[in-house]
C-alpha cells in the first residue's frame, strides 16, 4: 500500500460522510416541506393563538325602495324560511295607496339572498287590483288593512294575518274581520286568502304554526281580541286550522274568564299552545295589573290551565304617551318557545319609566321565574334629559339562544323624547343573564316626526305598536318602523310622511371546530397528526369543552387532545392530534368524532384514520423512506436519487479495489446488484425502496428465536467492513426470504428483510 493510500481513503471517506449528511439533510428539508403530516409535527403539541379581524356592526337597509309612492310603513313582521335561511320574508302597514286617495293595506316583501335586497308588491285584493288573484280574494270587499304579523310552516308555506274593515269619510266603519293569507313555494307565490267567520270586531291578531313533528304539526293557530257574540265581552280567543288555512275553527277565549287582550302566541316542540295577554276587567276594561299565560293542547281544542305570570305589572296604557314624546305606545307582551322552557318578554313601567323585563317557564307554563331586566341601561332620571324608555320588546329562540330587540331612547340628549334606537341582547344560559346591549341602528331617529295620514287617529305621531325579531341557531333579523328619511316625502295637511320598515342582520357569537387534514391514511409503526382549529366567530368567548371518541377502539393517540380550551373573541387555537399504530394495532379504518361544547353551542368534526399492514413487498428487503407530493417531489426525488447514486459510485470504488485483494467474488457480486438493483419508485408507490442483498455470512446463523437487531448489525458490518460509520441501532429483521440464484448457497440460513425505523 502506498504512502498517500490513507490518506485518499480518508478524504473519500470523509466524502462519503459528507454526501451521507447532505443526503439526509435534503431529504428532511423537502419532506417536511412537501408532507403536512411531518410539517404539523415540526410545531411541538399545544395551544396556538392567532388573533383574527373583528365583525363588523350591522347594517340597516331599508326593505322598500324610495320612490314616489313610499310613504308610511308601520307595525312590521318578519319570518325566515325554516327550508332555507337565505330566504325571509316580511310584512307591514303599507300606505303607498295614499296617494291614489285609498287606504293603508299590507306590504308582502321577500328576499333570496338573507336580507340584503327585497321584492315589494301588496297582499292581492286591494282597492283597483283587478288580477285574477285579487277579484278572487275575499278581501276584495275590504278597503283598509291593518295589524300584519306572519309564519312559516316546516314545508316553506308563509301564513299572512291580519283585520280587514272599511274606512268611509275619514272614518273606521264597525265589522272588523279577522283573516288569513297563504303564500306557497317558500312564500314565492300566492295561494288565497279565508276570513275567520263569527267573531266580531276582531283586533290585534297574532299568529303561529305548529313545526313541532307532532300529530299536530301545521296546524295554524290565529289569537286576536273580539267579541264572540253581541253580548259577550272583548276579549282574547283563539282559533286554529287543521287543513293549511282553508278553514277554521270556532274560536274560543282564551283565557276562560275573558279577561285577556293585546295577545302573543307560541307553540312548543310538544304541540302545545301559550297565548299571552294582558289582564283587564271584562266589563270595565280597567288594567287588572298582571300579565297571563294560558296552555292550550289536543291541537288547539283544551283550554289546559290559565297561569297569572307576572302579578305586579305596571302597562303602559292603551294610546299612551311616554314622558316627553307624543307617539302612542303600551304594553304588548310576547312569548316565545323551545325544548327547554317557554319565554315571556314586554315592557313594564314599574320602576317610572319602561324597561324591558323577561321571564320563563321550565314546567309548561306552571310556573315562572322572578322577572329580570334585559337592558343594561338602568338610569330612569337624568338632570340633563327625559327619562330613558325601552318599549315594544320582541323575542325569538333559535337554537338554544335567546334573542330579545326592543325600542330604546338612551341615546336621547333632550329635555323631549326625539331620538329612539333599536337595541338588541341575547342569552346563552337559557334567560339566566343576558349579554351588553348591542346598538342596532346606526342613526337615531325621531319617533314624533311622522303623522298617521289615516283613520282613525289619523294626524297622530304614530311607530305602530310593535316590531318584530326572528332568528336561526347563527343569525337574527330585526325588523322596526325607522323615520330617519322622514322629510324624503312630504304630503301637504300631514307633513313628513317617509316612514321606512329598516331590517338588519346579525351574527351571533359562535365558534367552528375544523381538522386539517380530515383523514389519513398510516402504515403499522408510522405516525402522523391532524391539526383540531377552534375559531371565534362574531366575538364568541368561553371555554370550549373537547371530547374525542371513535367508533373502533385499537388505535393508540400518541398526543390526545385538551379537555378545555378557553376561547378569545376573534383568535384560533390549534391543537394536533397524533396517532401511531403499532405493528399489533388492527388493519382497518377507524373513525372519529371530535366534539366542541359550549352551550348552548356544540360543534362535531369527523374525521377518519386508515390503518394499512406493514405489506410484504416482491423484493426480498426494503429500507423505506416516506415520499414525496406536491410541486416540490419532482425536485426532492432528482436531488435524492442523485445524491444515492454519487454516494453508491463512491461506496462501490472504496470497497471495490478491497474486494478485488480479499478476492471475495460473491461480495463483489452483491455489491454489484446492490449498485444496480437501487430503485426509485417514482410513479406509483409511496415508498422509496433500495433492495439490499448479503452474500458472504456464513458465521451467521439466522433463527427466527435469534436476535433480529444483533442478526441485521452483524450482515451489515460483513457488508461495510470497518467503513461502517456509527452502530444503526434500529434495525429490524422482518422476516426470512428465498435463496435467490445458484451462487447464493451461503444465504440458506441468513438473508434476511429488514427496515430502517423512525
Amino acid at each position: 500500500m502506498s504512502v498517500n493510500e490513507p490518506k485518499v481513503r480518508r478524504r473519500i471517506i470523509s466524502l462519503l460522510i459528507f454526501l451521507l449528511s447532505l443526503s439526509g439533510l435534503i431529504s428532511f428539508a423537502l419532506l417536511t416541506e412537501s408532507d403536512p403530516h411531518l410539517s404539523a409535527m415540526a410545531n411541538p403539541p399545544g395551544l396556538l393563538q392567532v388573533h383574527a379581524a373583528s365583525g363588523s356592526s350591522p347594517v340597516n337597509i331599508p326593505i322598500v325602495d324610495e320612490n314616489t309612492h313610499d310613504r308610511q310603513q308601520a307595525e312590521p313582521t318578519i319570518a325566515i324560511d325554516p327550508r332555507n335561511p337565505d330566504i325571509i320574508v316580511a310584512g307591514a302597514q303599507d300606505y303607498r295607496l295614499r296617494d291614489s286617495n285609498q287606504h293603508r293595506w299590507h306590504g308582502y316583501y321577500r328576499s333570496t339572498d338573507g336580507g340584503q335586497t327585497w321584492t315589494s308588491e301588496l297582499l292581492p285584493g286591494f282597492p283597483g287590483d283587478n288580477s285574477p288573484d285579487g277579484m278572487a280574494s275575499p278581501l276584495h270587499r275590504s278597503n283598509t288593512l291593518s295589524d300584519p304579523v306572519l309564519a312559516f310552516d316546516q314545508m316553506g308555506n308563509v301564513y299572512y294575518t291580519g283585520i280587514a274593515f272599511n274606512i268611509t269619510n275619514d272614518v273606521a266603519q264597525p265589522g272588523l274581520v279577522a283573516f288569513v293569507a297563504k303564500y306557497i313555494n317558500d312564500g314565492a307565490d300566492y295561494f288565497g286568502a279565508t276570513m275567520i267567520r263569527g267573531p266580531l270586531n276582531d283586533d290585534k291578531p297574532w299568529i303561529a304554526v305548529d313545526t313541532s313533528s307532532s300529530p299536530y304539526d301545521g296546524t295554524v293557530y290565529l289569537a286576536f281580541d273580539a267579541n264572540l257574540t253581541s253580548t259577550s265581552h272583548f276579549a282574547t280567543v283563539l282559533t286554529h286550522s287543521s287543513d293549511g288555512g282553508r278553514t277554521f275553527s270556532e274560536p274560543l277565549y282564551t283565557p276562560g274568564d275573558e279577561t285577556g287582550e293585546l295577545p302573543g302566541l307560541t307553540v312548543d316542540p310538544l304541540g302545545d299552545v301559550y297565548v299571552s295577554s294582558d289582564a283587564f276587567n271584562p266589563v270595565t276594561g280597567a288594567s287588572l295589573n298582571y300579565v297571563q299565560v294560558s296552555k292550550v293542547t289536543n291541537g288547539g281544542t283544551v283550554l289546559a290551565q290559565n297561569v297569572k305570570v307576572v302579578t305586579n305589572a305596571c302597562f303602559l296604557g292603551l294610546s299612551s304617551t311616554l314622558p316627553g314624546g307624543s307617539f302612542r305606545d303600551f304594553t304588548i307582551p310576547q312569548i316565545a318557545s323551545d325544548s327547554k322552557a317557554v319565554y315571556l318578554v314586554r315592557d313594564d313601567c314599574g320602576l317610572g319609566n319602561s324597561n324591558v323585563l323577561f321571564t320563563k317557564s321550565m314546567d309548561g307554563g306552571s310556573t315562572w321565574t322572578a322577572s329580570i331586566m334585559v337592558n343594561d341601561f338602568v338610569t330612569h332620571t337624568r338632570t340633563c334629559c327625559v327619562s330613558t324608555q325601552h318599549i315594544f320588546p320582541s323575542i325569538a329562540v333559535s337554537g338554544g339562544i335567546i334573542n330579545i330587540a326592543w325600542y330604546d331612547s338612551r341615546q336621547n340628549n333632550a329635555t323631549s323624547l326625539n331620538a329612539l334606537d333599536i337595541f338588541y341582547a341575547y342569552s346563552l344560559n337559557g334567560g339566566l343573564s343576558f349579554s351588553p346591549n348591542i346598538r342596532i341602528t346606526t342613526v337615531s331617529f325621531d319617533p314624533n316626526s311622522v303623522k298617521r295620514s289615516d283613520a282613525p287617529n289619523n294626524n297622530e305621531p304614530f311607530i305602530g305598536d310593535y316590531i318584530q325579531i326572528t332568528a336561526t341557531p347563527i343569525r337574527v333579523h330585526v325588523i322596526w318602523t325607522d323615520n330617519r328619511f322622514a322629510c324624503d316625502t312630504v304630503i301637504l295637511g300631514y307633513g313628513c310622511q317617509d316612514q321606512d320598515v329598516i331590517t338588519a342582520g346579525i351574527d351571533l357569537p359562535d365558534f367552528s371546530l375544523t381538522t386539517s387534514p380530515p383523514s389519513m391514511t398510516l402504515i403499522q409503526g408510522q405516525t402522523a397528526a391532524t391539526n383540531v382549529t377552534l375559531t371565534s366567530l362574531s366575538g364568541f368567548s368561553g371555554n370550549v369543552t373537547i371530547a374525542l371518541s371513535t367508533s373502533t377502539e385499537g388505535l393508540p393517540t400518541t398526543t390526545l387532545a385538551p379537555r378545555r380550551v378557553d376561547l378569545s373573541p376573534d383568535t384560533k387555537i390549534s391543537f394536533l392530534l397524533s396517532f401511531s399504530p403499532t405493528f399489533a394495532t388492527p388493519a382497518q379504518t377507524y373513525k372519529m368524532n371530535i366534539t366542541g361544547s359550549s352551550a348552548p353551542r356544540l360543534h362535531t368534526a369527523d374525521f377518519s384514520v386508515t390503518v394499512q399492514p406493514f405489506a410484504s413487498f416482491p423484493s426480498p428487503g426494503y429500507i423505506r423512506f416516506p415520499s414525496l407530493g406536491g410541486p416540490i417531489a419532482i425536485y426532492a426525488v432528482f436531488g435524492a436519487a442523485f445524491v444515492t447514486v454519487g454516494v453508491a459510485v463512491v461506496a462501490g470504488l472504496l470497497i471495490f479495489d478491497r474486494l478485488k485483494r480479499r478476492r471475495a467474488r460473491p461480495l463483489l457480486q452483491f455489491l454489484l446488484l446492490l449498485i444496480n438493483s437501487a430503485e426509485l419508485d417514482l410513479a406509483s408507490s409511496q415508498y422509496v425502496d433500495v433492495s439490499v442483498f448479503s452474500s458472504d455470512v456464513g458465521n451467521v446463523r439466522h433463527a427466527q428465536e435469534q436476535s433480529c437487531l444483533d442478526n441485521t448489525w452483524h450482515i451489515l458490518q460483513l457488508l461495510m467492513n470497518d467503513f461502517w460509520p456509527t452502530k444503526i441501532s434500529e434495525v429490524c429483521v422482518h422476516y426470512q426470504v428465498p435463496i435467490i440464484g445458484d451462487n447464493w448457497s451461503h444465504l440458506a440460513s441468513s438473508l434476511s428483510q429488514y427496515r430502517l425505523l423512525r
